[in-house]
């Protein structure tokens, strides 16, 4: 049998591996076929297009696009301009240092309004000498000749050099490419990019990358003739590269330090003006400006990036290499892997294809082998399931062996109930072997524990032989062997019918469950009890408590829950680690445990640091005070943890049945609220449920379903107080204050709500909304003609989150607000949490522009040595430092001494809280920067905000100590 098995499973495994090749050859060559053909080649720039956008480059520094931009027109006028406006510019970008400039626009006919105009940009570009004009490829309305389209040859003349700005869209309309030289009846023009290049470094055409032309039809005159062939590997989408206002340049409002030793391209951004291309990095179907796209050309051949693709032949080899891997695979391992294969063979063609464009800047189509990839799994499928149909009818055939090597142990009897056959597991269960147990009763060599009548058998051999019926033993059997070893048997018998139905013997199948009992019972264990203590958990513990009240009811008694908390337990988790914090959790569960502990009552361990303890037979309340007091004794002594030494207190809460509940539900609940009471008092006691504990949780729970639903209802809102500069007495900014307008209650103090947003995270979401509102109305004022700074507080938990400068620029982007308009307060206290972290957050913060600002500085207790590491701008001096006319000589120091150590770091300093004439004085003498307070307005919606920018400036309050602002 085994040779036979061998011998088919070889023809099968050759068989195969011979199918394998040959459909595989077909499939391929189908395949290549549709691909020859272009119906892949969408798909093939589909996985293309999602490449290239999956990453960007950051943009580069030498390279500078001054946009004509919407800006630019309504300041200049309408399109076309005075080629007088674009000498000027050239003649700004000469004295700024331009390593070479490239003007994207088309100067095909003379200027008829202003000649002398032609004349004056001729003469700028002669004087600069390193400027590129473009060549175009136009059609002429008459006949369609193509033609082509030079500057004035003046200007032509007065150019450095003329590049082609000519681009092929792919058949989907996506420009994903260019030729480095086209031009008509020969490729003699270099693109605008490589023209810009070749003005620096001549030599720079002399060796390009690219597909090359496979024929130059160069006696054909009429023909728009192209070379050297190159996908273009986009920086980014559109926006990417810095950008400066055609506009802005000319008033000189840019640093020339901008254009010194830079590429500068020079073209049209405006919407609806100039040329744009959608490209495969076109966010939401935005076109790319011609001038940004030369941009992305020029950054490839600068630095080397420009993607080729693998010709036909090396993709060609490569599709037929996967495809046949795929097969090969599939024809060596077992159908289960199937599936996985295919999708492993999917994700290496992918990934071969997606590293290639990346890392090498090569072009790979994979759709070829991807499509055949995928085909190879239902061929498969269908080939295997006709193997499997044969190889069923072969299995039928050994059914007997089959019986020989199940699992079951099997015994066939006669009428008599004498043994007539084993199969093997059976003879190593029972301990008898065929040749011996062959006509002995059943009941000797079927021995049953704790069954010494045989009570069992005798059952099992009526019901079978002579009622002629199937029947199943206990569960709780348990067989003895021949050796005296005892399993847990799951058994059953069933008759063997003769032609006239009657019983001729009996099958008896069992089964050893003695492992299987044992997982059970380890499971149950398991689910009953805490993995890290071995303690009961919650099921066992309501169960106790039920039946504790039952007994308490019938005696006539007391019961009492109390609930453990370790104190300070995350300290020893955070300090420690969490390996650590279990060991402890171990040491307490076994000191509690001991006599001296818990050893009268039932303890319990609910999750982290939480134990309860059931109490029974209490007379008096005091009881359960004194043995709440042992607790907080056993658990004093120091407890060595992994080498340290760790003092730890708890804080209990007590509830008493019947008194503070009647159910095991709510004496567990009473009694947490006790515990937390208990916390709250200072930790470390021991503290008994009272009615005032629920009324308290209850309205704190209330509070927070209603600050949960704030948001959606609208209850939230956004008030705003002025910032001024000390130095012109002028409003520079406001802060973002959050208030809560109750549908009930009124306006609630953000010291009562504000914590309880922070403990249970909704923080995050309010947050966010308060940046997105404030951002948005600091726009709003920039449109009315006040550019404001706009501070908004970050929380400690907001800005540990995951992804908090990703949201800050999604709502810097959909407001539109530019990023040095925005403050972000920063409490000091947050840098003890991990200086190093909070410093790499903060450098990413500054990196994206905005402005930063440490809050309440003075109150926490950060290092200085740190403070010069954090890119921040600004402190903002607390306003306990300059309450009470500042007093206090003390308040006096440090506020002096926290505005001269700013200012020695280049820092500057607001002061918060400013109320009236002499603090405001004190700050002027010591050289504040700016202020706060409601000296000049208390916090207010953003209407009246608008009311007081559009009132009296200000400065009047510098002038006159007794005036003062303050909306109400």
């Amino acid at each position: 049998m085994t040779r036979w098995l061998h011998s088919h499973s070889s023809g099968f495994a050759k068989t195969g591996l011979a199918l394998a090749l040959a459909l595989a050859l077909a499939l391929v060559a189908l395949v290549l076929g549709l691909s020859q053909i272009g119906w892949l080649s969408r798909w093939d720039w589909l996985f293309y297009d999602w490449s290239l956008s999956s990453q960007s480059r950051a943009p580069a520094k030498d390279i500078v696009i001054v946009a004509i931009d919407e800006q630019s027109l309504r300041n200049l006028g309408r399109w076309p301009w005075s080629r007088q406006v674009h000498a000027e510019l050239v003649r700004k970008l000469t004295a700024s240092g331009a390593k070479a400039v490239a003007l994207d626009i088309v100067f095909g006919e003379p200027d008829l309004t202003d000649p002398a105009a032609d004349s004056d940009l001729a003469a700028a570009l002669a004087d600069y000498g390193r400027a590129v004009l473009p060549v175009l490829d136009e059609q002429t309305r008459l006949n369609g000749q193509l033609i082509e389209t030079l500057p004035i040859p003046i200007l032509a003349k007065a150019a450095a050099r003329l590049g082609h700005v000519d681009v092929e869209l792919d058949p989907d309309n996506i420009a994903r490419s260019v030729y480095l030289k086209a031009g008509l009846g020969s490729p003699r023009w270099s693109t605008l990019a490589l023209a810009l290049l070749e003005v620096v470094d001549p030599d720079a055409g002399q060796t390009l990358p690219g597909q090359r032309a496979s024929t130059i039809h160069s006696k054909s005159s009429s023909a728009w003739q192209r070379d050297y062939h190159i996908l273009i590997p986009f920086a980014g989408p559109t926006g990417h590269f810095q950008q400066m206002s055609y506009h802005d340049v000319l008033r000189g409002e840019v640093p020339a330090t901008t254009f010194h030793d830079k590429w500068v391209l020079v073209g049209v951004t405006a919407t609806g003006l100039g040329d744009a291309l959608p490209t495969p990095v076109s966010a939401q179907a935005q076109p790319m400006p011609g001038v940004e796209f030369n941009a992305n050309i020029l950054d490839a051949l600068l630095r080397g990036v420009a993607i080729q693709p693998l010709s036909r032949g090396s993709a060609l080899l490569l599709t037929g290499v996967l495809v046949l891997l795929s097969w090969v695979m599939h024809a060596i391992y077992p159908p289960r892997w199937m599936l996985p294969l295919t999708g492993l063979a999917l994700l290496l063609t992918g990934v071969i294809s997606f590293t290639l464009l990346q890392e090498w800047h090569r072009w790979f189509p994979p759709m070829a082998a991807l499509v055949a990839q995928g085909i190879s799994y239902p061929l498969w499928i269908g080939w295997r399931w006709r193997e499997a149909r044969r190889a069923l009818r072969a299995e039928q055939e050994r059914t007997q062996v089959t019986l020989y090597s199940i699992d079951d142990a099997v015994i066939v009897t006669d009428a008599q109930g004498h043994v007539e056959s084993l199969n093997p597991k059976a003879e190593s269960l029972l301990g008898w072997v065929q040749t011996a147990a062959q006509g002995q009763p059943l009941g000797a060599i079927f021995r049953l524990a704790h069954d010494p009548e045989h009570r069992s058998l005798l059952d099992l051999a009526t019901v079978c032989l002579q009622q002629n019926q199937e029947f199943r033993l206990s569960e709780e059997s348990f067989l003895v062997s021949r050796n005296g070893q005892e399993y847990a048997v799951r058994a059953s018998a069933a008759p063997i019918r003769n032609s006239q139905g009657q019983a001729s013997g009996m099958v008896i199948a069992f089964s050893d469950i003695t492992e299987n009992r044992r997982l059970t019972q380890q499971m149950t264990y398991q689910a009953t009890h805490d993995g890290l203590t071995q303690l009961p958990d919650r099921h066992l513990l309501q169960d106790r408590l039920k039946r504790a009240i039952a007994r308490a009811r019938r005696a006539g008694q007391g019961c009492a829950v109390l609930c453990v908390d370790l104190d300070h337990f995350k300290k020893v988790n955070d300090g420690l680690g969490h390996t650590a914090g279990d060991t402890l959790l171990r040491a307490v569960a076994t000191r509690l445990l001991t006599p001296r502990g818990c050893g009268e009552g039932a303890i319990f361990r609910l999750g982290s640091d939480e134990f309860f303890v059931v109490l029974e037979n209490l007379r008096q309340e005091h009881q359960a005070a004194l043995f709440a007091r042992k607790i907080l004794n056993v658990l004093a002594p120091c407890f060595e943890i992994d080498g340290h030494e760790c003092f730890i207190t708890a804080s209990i809460g007590i509830s008493l049945f019947p008194k503070d509940g009647e159910n095991e539900e709510a004496l567990l609940k009473n009694a947490n609220i006790a515990m937390h009471r208990a916390k709250d008092n200072g930790r470390n006691m021991i503290q008994f449920y009272s009615q005032d504990m629920h009324i308290r949780a209850l309205e704190r729970l209330t509070l927070e379903q209603s600050l949960r639903h704030a948001l959606e209802r609208q209850e939230l809102e956004v008030h705003y107080q002025p910032q001024m500069d000390l130095h012109n007495g002028r409003i520079i900014g406001v802060e973002a204050l959050l208030r809560w307008r109750h549908a009930q209650r009124g306006l609630i103090s953000p010291i009562e709500f504000v914590p309880l947003a922070e403990e249970t995270g909704l923080i995050e979401i309010i947050g966010e909304w308060v940046l997105q509102t404030a951002c948005e109305q600091a726009r709003t004022w920039q449109r009315e003609g006040f550019p404001l700074r706009m501070a908004v507080n970050l929380s400690p938990r907001q800005f540990l989150r995951p992804g908090m400068v990703d949201m800050i620029r999604r709502v810097l982007r959909e407001t539109g607000l530019e990023p040095r308009y925005l403050d972000l307060e920063i409490t000091e206290g947050l840098f003890m949490k991990d200086v190093e972290s909070c410093i790499a957050t903060l450098h990413v913060l500054k990196q994206i522009g905005v402005h930063l600002s440490i809050d309440d500085f003075g109150t926490g207790y950060s290092s200085l040595s740190y403070l010069r590491r954090f890119p921040v701008d600004q402190l903002k001096i607390d306003k306990s430092f300059v309450s009470n006319d500042i007093a206090s000589q003390g308040d006096m120091a440090i506020a002096k001494a926290v505005i001269a150590m700013a200012h020695s770091m280049q820092l500057k300093v607001i002061a918060e809280g400013v109320e009236n004439p002499v603090q405001l004085a004190f700050l002027q003498q010591h050289q504040c920067d700016e202020i706060q307070g409601y000296y000049l307005s208390r916090p207010a919606p953003a209407q009246q905000i608008r009311a007081l920018l559009r009132g009296e400036s200000p400065s009047a309050a510098l002038q006159d100590p007794n005036s003062r602002r303050s909306l109400e």
